[in-house]
């Protein structure tokens, strides 16, 4: 799921991690962020320690002391996936004096822009293919997803009491369709199509999924 301010929380810092460390040491938060790097560009069967270690500059024995094998390191990384998007979700909390309509834009917004994000793409596809093969990738996204759920649900519940759980949880599964789908409906930054003009706008599905879930939850 990509913020504007995602400049702070995705892992760039990894990038020049080569040529900053003169020490030939590396933190655990460093390793990692260099690990999600290289798995968003090389998918996780071309993620190795040996191409972490190097782009960290550092050698695979400093890499292994933290991380042992690269199974543990992935945990590791998809953890830190998890963690940023808990830590992001304060700066969408609903507020009293904030109108429904409002928040919905906001949370529907970020949604959709952090979901279309190219490394948040690129990212998250590799992470399903993890999911698919290993446990402990299906066990850490659906605890992700279960988690976005239910602040999603509860922030509903707050705006539209009349609402039943059950329904207000029926929208936060819709919103989250929508955002997912976003990486459908528009294309990648750096992809040809992305030169030609979507039938819509990221801002007009915001207004379109928030019409619905007012829709919704207002009836009830």
């Amino acid at each position: 799921m990509k913020t504007k301010s995602e400049a702070q929380n995705t892992p760039t810092a990894g990038r020049k991690a080569r040529q900053s460390n003169t020490l030939g040491k590396a933190s655990r938060e460093q390793i990692i962020a260099t690990a999600e790097i290289l798995l968003s560009s090389h998918g996780y069967h071309g993620l190795s320690t040996r191409k972490v270690a190097e782009a960290c500059g550092i050698s695979v024995g400093n890499l292994t002391y933290h991380f042992p094998n690269k199974i543990q390191l992935v945990q590791a990384l998809v953890a830190s996936v998890c963690s940023r998007y808990e830590s992001q979700r304060p700066s969408i909390h609903p507020k009293a004096d904030q109108p429904a309509r409002q928040y919905l834009q906001r949370l529907i917004g970020w949604m959709i822009d952090d979901a279309a994000a190219d490394h948040t793409r690129s990212l998250f596809l590799e992470l399903w293919i993890l999911a698919k093969h290993h446990d402990f990738g299906a066990a850490a996204l659906e605890q992700l997803y279960a988690t976005v759920t239910q602040w999603i649900t509860d922030s509903l519940a707050m705006y539209f009491p009349r609402a039943s759980r059950l329904r207000c949880q029926q929208a936060a599964y819709f919103i989250l369709t929508i955002s997912e789908g976003s990486v459908v409906t528009f294309p990648p930054s750096k992809s040809s199509k992305s030169s030609k003009s979507s039938a819509v706008t990221s801002n007009q599905l915001v207004e379109f999924a928030v019409a619905g879930v007012l829709a919704v939850l207002d009836e009830a």
